[in-house]
């Protein structure tokens, strides 16, 4: 999975609107066919992923939950649509996350695609799927992205009965362990969902820079105001990236020379600082590849 900034929900039924989100700026769009659809829409939202709008930006879709009766329709929709992938909402059981991977699989060999080539993303809104982020994330190979549901007023908030605040002290413990979690799976990519309040940017870059310093690598967004925020939040500074690129090109200079261990401006640098300089460089260059996509995207190149 291409290391993503921000991802755009847009409702699964306006054409209208994924066409627009597709060139918000956005890294990725998340086509919803849950909440942000009404249920006599739902079969014509599904028919809709089959004739997307041309796109360079990845597109998702977000299937309804397990426990609706729905969601085996989503997936057969969205996997015969060569959608880059599914977020499964109130993920809490590997088990289905094992039965989704299973019906991909077939619907991937059947249209003569690549195997493995749509992934799963579990979005955890639950104590429950809190708890068993580590068994859903393993459950997998298509897993390489798990996102953290703590939305205000949303379903985790109401399962666990704390307090939301844009500082993130009632959803700590749980955020915090979605993502230890998340890491000890071998997840790259964990991801914070969305802010409700869409007009309050202040509120939005407290959360995000929180999530960011926790090891959140992005951000989900419910409106198109909010994805500037959210890319300048997590895309590393020019003068971090300048130094990090410094310290890796010591540090293969070093290593070349048989040491593992070197002063780069007064700071120490061994294999692990080393790892951490990579990780951002990484994010900095998928950064400037999204900027690439969404510039060949509005030339339409």
């Amino acid at each position: 999975m291409e290391p993503l900034r921000s991802m755009l929900f847009t409702p699964g039924h306006r054409r209208d609107l994924i066409e627009k989100a597709i060139r918000s700026g956005t890294d990725a769009v998340i086509v919803d066919l849950e909440d942000a659809v009404a249920v006599d829409a739902k079969p014509a939202a599904r028919q809709l992923l089959s004739d997307l709008p041309p796109s360079r930006v990845p597109i998702f879709v977000r299937t309804n939950g397990a426990d609706t009766g729905m969601l085996w329709d989503d997936v057969v929709a969205a996997g015969t649509s060569g959608v880059a992938g599914l977020v499964i909402p109130k993920a809490e059981d590997p088990g289905i996350i094992k039965e989704i991977d299973g019906a991909l699989t077939a619907l991937e060999l059947s249209d003569g695609r690549e195997k493995g080539s749509t992934g799963i993303i579990p979005l955890v809104e639950s104590g429950l799927g809190v708890r068993l982020t580590y068994e859903m994330a393993t459950a997998s190979s298509r897993v390489e992205c798990v996102m953290f549901g703590g939305g205000e007023q949303g379903d985790l908030v109401a399962d666990l009965g704390c307090e939301w605040t844009p500082d993130g002290t009632g959803l700590m413990q749980a955020r915090s362990q979605v993502l230890l979690s998340s890491r000890a799976a071998g997840i790259e990519h964990p991801f914070e969902a969305v802010f409700m309040d869409f007009r309050n940017l202040d509120g939005l870059r407290v959360e995000s820079e929180l999530t960011r310093r926790l090891g959140y690598v992005g951000k989900v967004a419910i409106h198109p105001g909010q994805v500037p925020v959210i890319n300048e939040v997590f895309t590393p500074a020019p003068e971090v990236v300048e130094y990090q690129r410094k310290v890796l090109d010591e540090f293969d200079k070093a290593l070349a020379e048989g040491l593992a261990s070197i002063d780069v401006d007064g700071r120490m640098v061994d294999y692990a600082v080393a790892r951490v300089a990579r990780s951002i460089v990484d994010r900095a260059d998928a950064a400037q590849r999204a900027e690439n996509r969404l510039t060949q995207q509005e030339d339409g190149t």
